[in-house]
């Protein structure tokens, strides 16, 4: 085998040189490739970190409710009987108050989470301070009501005003053949 000219190994020299500087700069490449999708992934798991502990705060922040509705659960009645007593109860704390009911409309029931709702309209005039007595009456945490929808304006006769209303009485449906479940 001769031995190569000076030329030939400088040009082999060279050729060797942009082979490797080729090869390097293809694996710089790759390498800067997989690094951003490496830092996506960084950034995507973090977002979903974030995400979860926002959860859990969540979670953890409704634990105190879900207690107290294991502790105070909503009544176990049949959707007549639970229109029934929206309706009685309605009455008696207005009568209470010393207010008067011009209006009242059964309207049919609803389904919520986990429960259903006997909803009641109503237009009831009196005095407002008899009125606000009235609404703190009626939204106790556990009697399970509450005013969805309320419009109060003046009435002919101030002070009085005339409030409509609709009411929601919120119960665990009960069947026929069940029995209500054992408290602690």
């Amino acid at each position: 085998m001769r031995k190569p000219a000076k030329s030939e190994t400088r040009l082999l020299l060279i050729f060797g040189a942009a082979v490797f500087l080729a090869v390097n700069l293809f694996a710089v490449r790759a390498w800067l490739n997989h690094r951003s999708g490496v830092l996506a992934a960084i950034s995507e798991t973090r977002s979903a970190i974030s995400t979860s502990r926002s959860w859990i705060t969540a979670a953890e922040a409704l634990e105190p409710a879900r207690d107290w509705m294991q502790q105070h659960p909503s009544p176990l009645e049949k959707p007549d009987t639970a229109n029934t007593v929206l309706l009685n109860t309605v009455r008696s704390m207005a009568e209470k108050s010393g207010l008067k009911i011009a209006e009242e409309t059964l309207l049919p029931g609803e389904e919520a989470d986990g429960a259903r709702a006997a909803v009641l309209q109503t237009k009831i005039t009196g005095p407002f301070s008899s009125v606000a007595t009235f609404l703190f009456d009626v939204q106790n945490p556990t009697s399970w009501r509450s005013v969805e929808k309320m419009m109060i304006r003046s009435d002919n006769e101030p002070p009085n005003v005339v409030v409509e209303m609709e009411i929601r009485q919120y119960f665990r449906p009960a069947d026929s053949n069940s029995a209500p479940p054992a408290t602690e």
